[in-house]
């Protein structure tokens, strides 16, 4: 139990309710206060908003080391048989 739930059955009890009945009242109390905890829509909504701006920087990263790797790999290429050619 959180400390505000604890508190509250200690005062119920403190009242002279029954023991089932304090603890009843501290659980739906700590029901509610996990609930404050739980994501909106609004939450998911702006998370999802994060992740495709995320996802689409990532992309454009990868092309870009990508192609980058394809340029460097065409230019090896062309340097080892630019020099094969001399070898003969």
């Amino acid at each position: 139990m959180t400390t505000m739930v604890s508190e509250l059955y200690t005062a119920l009890k403190a009242a002279g309710v029954e023991d089932e009945v304090a603890r009843a009242a501290a659980k739906s109390v700590m029901a509610i206060e996990d609930k404050a905890l739980l994501a909106t829509k609004a939450d998911v909504s702006e998370l999802r908003a994060e992740m495709r701006q995320g996802f689409a920087e990532l992309k454009s990263e990868l092309t870009k080391t990508i192609v980058t790797m394809l340029i460097a790999m065409t230019a090896l290429f062309s340097a080892i048989s630019a020099a094969l050619r001399f070898v003969k």
